[in-house]
């Protein structure tokens, strides 16, 4: 049987990997492959922007740009692009072109983070979060923390830092750096989260749990509180303390988006502790008409996989048929969909479904986009991006090159980022469901082999053996209580309180192990 794998860690609050804006520049002319090595010093500074001196001061800032320009486009000055870059940025930011200047800082703050002010900094901090560019952030100051700024600051972009880190896998670096976070600043409830979250990834169990369990006494924002739960129970899942994951799980709150996704991984937990009533009463949620149009063909897996150890062998028949049914043409169909969609395509539809619901990509399947933030924010960005670039239509000047430049770049390469990811998670959707498609054709002759030996049993003593009977009682309402019979009607308030006292069918020498 099928058993619940390892359920990878990640909070909601950070990032997925972030989009590394390309090295080159298609509007940067004559540059050799000097600037991608570590820069040299600036020879000659005063030399090298006089021309840029005079220009702002008689007040020309077009002309002004321009000599930047210049700089920028000999590949023999690169020891000065840091320098050029982060002048660039100021004056685009004060020509009204503030994502473009982001854009231009975290270039210069990368080549030369030393000729970045307090001032710069945090400036920059301010356009990435007004453009929704969070990634922007992260990847810059994943490469160096120690620019000049405030205790405040110093500590926030540490953790940015950090994020920036962990989304590149650079789980190591991504502790370091925490160790800089202030820990009774404003972000230390999201650092210890993320600390406990790096320290699960590197299967430190003990460790993260130590981190996220300090986070969660600590956190007043409900939703982030919930996060932190569903957090906390993958990681007692992953280390295999199931009882204390179910705990865990049920304390994200109904309202929560990831109540339904909490409720299922505790369904799993159930299961590997062999609750299987538990299982099944949890994932009786999934298969009302309130979650019919969710993606959980998993949960339905894992109530034939219950049904099954108990023998209840035609229940469980039953269920694979309805499964095969359902998820089959879905699979036969979404295979070929998202094969030939780009990346592109992906992200349109994506885009298309967050903002109207209107998608031609099953809505299941992409249902989670709304609560993505690295999606939302990208939609953001690339507003930003199309606004300053149609400003800029407007513009002469060697400097609007660059800008357009700098956009177009950072533009195309979030929509074609974001678009693979959400591609490439449809796709691990597909090759997903394949594989429980032919895990139900393995139950099937693994009850075709039980049934067998049952028969096998039968004719050495001559009878069929009686299954496993539990004492049979007569059922008691507590005082205060009603009872019912169940006539068909749902209602969502029932939701995760279903229960269910089904019994093990399984003769002696049938017993079946969820492990």
């Amino acid at each position: 049987m099928t058993s619940r794998r390892t359920i990878g860690l990640g909070l909601v609050l950070l990032a997925l990997p972030s989009l590394a804006l390309a090295q080159g520049r298609s509007s940067r002319r004559g540059q050799d492959k000097a600037e991608t090595e570590e820069a040299a010093l600036c020879e000659n500074s005063e030399e090298v922007f006089a021309p840029f001196v005079t220009e702002v001061a008689a007040g020309n800032v077009g002309p002004a740009m321009d000599t930047l320009a210049v700089v920028l486009n000999n590949g023999e000055l690169a020891g000065c692009h840091g320098q050029a870059w982060i002048r660039l940025g100021g004056l685009l930011e004060k020509e009204g072109f503030g994502y473009a200047g982001a854009l231009a800082w975290s270039e210069g703050m990368k080549l030369d983070p030393e000729a970045s002010s307090k001032q710069v900094v945090t400036r920059f901090l301010e356009l990435g979060t007004e453009v929704g560019d969070q990634a922007l952030l992260e990847e810059t100051f994943a490469g160096n923390v120690g620019f000049d700024a405030d205790k405040e600051t110093r500590s926030h972009i540490a953790y940015l830092g950090a994020r920036g880190a962990y989304v590149q896998g650079n789980y190591s670096t991504a502790l370091g750096i925490l160790a800089l976070v202030d820990m009774k600043g404003p972000d230390a409830e999201k650092a210890l989260a993320l600390k406990g979250v790096v320290l699960a990834q590197q299967n430190r169990y003990n460790d993260a749990l130590v981190a996220l369990l300090t986070a969660q006494a600590q956190i007043k924002d409900p939703e982030l509180l919930d996060t932190v739960n569903l957090n906390i129970g993958r990681t007692y899942y992953a280390s295999g303390n199931y009882p204390r994951a179910i705990e865990y799980y049920a304390k994200v709150r109904r309202e929560s988006h990831f109540w339904p996704e909490a409720q299922f991984e505790r369904g799993w937990a159930h299961f590997r502790i062999q609750d299987v009533n538990g299982a099944l009463g949890i994932l009786h949620t999934h298969t009302t008409e309130f979650y019919g149009e969710w993606y959980f063909p998993e949960a339905e897996l894992l109530r034939t996989y219950s049904l099954f150890l108990i023998c209840k062998f035609p229940e469980a028949s039953s269920e694979i048929d309805k499964f095969q049914a359902r998820w089959t043409p879905f699979r036969d169909d979404l295979e070929p969909q998202i094969a030939g969609m780009s990346a592109q395509d992906v992200w349109a539809d994506g885009r298309s479904f967050v903002e109207s619901g209107e998608s031609e990509l099953p809505a299941m399947v992409i249902r989670d986009l709304p609560f993505d933030k690295t999606f939302t924010e990208a939609m953001s960005s690339v507003d930003a991006a199309d606004k300053e670039l149609s400003l800029l239509e407007g513009r002469s000047g060697e400097w609007v090159s660059f800008a357009q430049g700098m956009l177009k770049e950072r533009r195309d390469s979030l929509i074609q980022s974001n678009g693979q990811r959400v591609k490439d998670s449809v796709e691990a959707d597909v090759r997903e469901l394949s594989s429980m498609l032919t895990d139900t054709e393995i139950a099937k002759l693994d009850m075709l082999r039980l049934e067998t030996k049952l028969y096998e049993q039968a004719a050495e003593i001559g009878q069929i053996p009686d299954a496993q009977r539990k004492a049979e009682r007569k059922e008691r309402v507590r005082r205060g209580y009603q009872s019912w019979p169940y006539e068909g009607e749902i209602w969502a308030d029932e939701l995760g309180y279903y229960r269910v006292n089904a019994k093990m069918e399984c003769p002696p020498g049938l017993m079946q192990s969820g492990k």
